[in-house]
């Protein structure tokens, strides 16, 4: 199992900017504002996941802005290999 972080590639950075939740959460009038935001302000990690419950095995996206003590934005793919936001409530 490899648990280290990795930088998120040019795609994956395109797909999140394109999520219009994220867009409207950091402000952005629109992908390409939402993409330079993501490479400027924005820490951001992908995992090669694999947990035991509830049983996800891919990939796991943290995004955190530049103000600590806000929560940090969840991310995985869905069943169609979309990124989408993990909703908590549905856990």
């Amino acid at each position: 199992m490899d648990n280290k972080p990795k930088s998120l590639t040019k795609v994956e950075i395109k797909e999140i900017a394109a999520i219009e939740d994220i867009q409207q959460m950091w402000g952005a009038a629109d992908t390409t504002e939402m993409e330079e935001t993501l490479n400027k302000m924005v820490y951001a990690v992908k995992f090669d996941y694999h947990s035991g419950s509830p049983g996800y095995v891919g990939d796991y996206f943290i995004l955190q802005g530049d103000a600590l003590g806000e929560g940090a934005l969840e991310l995985i793919r869905n069943e169609d290999r979309k990124i989408v936001l993990i909703d908590h409530r549905a856990l």
